[in-house]
């Protein structure tokens, strides 16, 4: 029978397609929970790792621990969920991420000429666990406004908890030398207060709301504050200056070409100043580090690096294999070859699980072939900046997504010069880097490749075409299919 022109089928086929839309709006709201959810509790255990208010770094150590490799695997089999969902444009971040793959390519392929390359493979297996959660996420929250909100409260989660815990415990919470909080030592802790302050200082340029405005300029205040208990001066400058310097400078360069060109004018102006300071009155790095930290040592870095110089000439082309040096006390450590002020201190082994600079670490792990990769994922980390910036977004969370990885991106490279965090195992300040590039790659992706869309239950509408039926749903709330 026909009623106005429609049948009975018709009238069941357009419920039938209300209910599926119902069914998948519930399925992508579930999913975005779900990756949230994931995203914050994974992101409170990178950064505070397995045993908070411990000394002991079991992921340094040669034996490993059983603890810490269930609690890995279960990071990936928590993030498969959102692999299998997104699958698709899992693999279109992938192709568009390949110099990260071209890196990680090369500290896999160390396995071959490891000096010990059980050590490597299980250092390898923790950080390819951390990129598939980062691939996870990324591909589920594919726009900043999503992905931004979760990594905030991860990171003030971690924050308090480092507050409270020296409000209560503080005769455990500082050493002899600063801060460490529910951190290993002071310089880890400098490194995730420098991470947390830039988050939520870019958290700035998005939010509006005079609530949200206050919360992230006081988180951004509180985080400064903690970095400064941890008596890292070189760590505080740096930050105070990507927030108060950088970020700002960041955002006028990508509204306006004049101070685009004026920055890259003022850039030129400074590298010219400092070479013909060096060159007028013969400043070299020990008078270069006297004069900016009343320090030419850099606190006895200067040591490390000396030995770190020697350690890379003899397997300067490959290295000694990914993480195979730094990770095997007290089996074997690279120093026990050089003389330092760790000399006769058996002590000093435990603590030292780097050289302190992340760039001489890069020919520790990989020689000459990890350190040109990781330069081409560098230069093609600033390119997908640059293209971001000129695109132009209107999307405040845009802006603020490539904002927060520009500056700390930025504060990474520099850091990397006194404390290994690029491309170094167990290090959040670096696995924070390729998680950021991984989402802003994300969020470049057209619309309409979208897995999952921001639609919560209770906002549905059916939107009909020229047949009953042949709809699609949307939300109220959004205003847009």
């Amino acid at each position: 029978m026909r009623r106005g022109g429609e049948t009975w089928l018709d009238h069941l086929s357009g419920r039938q397609a209300e209910a599926d839309a119902a069914r998948e709006a519930w399925s992508h709201w579930a999913a975005l929970w779900y990756a949230r959810v994931i995203m914050v509790v994974g992101l409170v255990f990178l950064i505070l790792g397995l045993g908070p208010v411990s000394a002991d770094d079991i992921g340094n150590s040669a034996e490993g621990g059983r603890a810490r490799q269930v609690l890995f695997l279960a990071l990936l089999v928590v993030s498969m969920p959102l692999i299998l969902i997104a699958w698709r444009q899992v693999l279109l971040i992938v192709a568009r991420v390949w110099s990260l793959c071209l890196v990680l390519g090369v500290m896999v392929s160390t396995v071959a000429w490891s000096a010990f390359p059980g050590v490597t493979v299980r250092r390898l297996a923790v950080y390819l666990i951390v990129v598939v959660f980062g691939f996870a996420i990324a591909a589920v929250l594919r726009r900043p406004r999503l992905y931004i909100p979760p990594l905030v409260t991860a990171c003030a989660i971690v924050l308090f908890a480092d507050l409270a815990y020296t409000a209560v415990q503080p005769g455990m919470a500082f050493d002899d030398i600063g801060l460490k909080a529910m951190h290993p030592s002071k310089n880890v802790a400098g490194m995730t207060a420098q991470a947390m302050a830039i988050v939520f200082a870019s958290t700035l340029v998005a939010v509006r709301r005079p609530v949200h405005v206050a919360s992230a300029i006081g988180l951004t205040l509180l985080a400064l504050a903690f970095l400064a208990l941890t008596i890292s001066k070189t760590a505080l400058a740096l930050t105070g200056l990507c927030v108060v310097v950088v970020l700002p400078a960041f955002l006028a360069i990508g509204q306006s070409r004049y101070f685009a060109m004026l920055a890259f004018a003022g850039i030129v102006a400074l590298v010219g100043v400092v070479f013909l300071a060096t060159g007028v009155f013969q400043l070299g790095g020990p008078e270069w580090a006297d004069l900016l930290t009343g320090d030419p040592t850099f606190s006895g870095r200067d040591d490390l690096w000396s030995a770190g110089l020697k350690h890379i000439a003899s397997h300067f082309g490959r290295g000694y294999g990914w993480a195979a040096q730094w990770s095997m006390w007290p089996q074997y450590h690279p120093l026990r070859l050089y003389t330092g002020f760790w000399t006769g201190v058996e002590s000093d082994f435990r603590i030292l699980t780097q050289s302190h600079n992340g760039y001489i670490d890069l020919f520790v792990h990989g020689g000459l072939l990890l350190f040109c990769a990781v330069m081409v994922f560098i230069v093609d980390t600033f390119a997908k900046i640059g293209a971001a910036v000129a695109r132009q977004p209107q999307d405040r969370w845009m802006v603020a997504g490539t904002a927060l990885l520009a500056v700390l991106f930025v504060s990474v490279l520099f850091s990397n010069f006194l404390e290994s965090t690029l491309f170094f195992p167990d290090m959040f300040l670096g696995q924070l880097i390729v998680l950021l590039v991984i989402a802003h790659t994300a969020w470049q992706l057209p619309d309409d490749s979208a897995p999952v869309r921001p639609v919560a239950p209770g906002a549905l509408v059916v939107r009909g075409g020229p047949e009953r039926g042949k709809g699609v749903f949307t939300s109220r709330r959004l205003g847009r299919p």
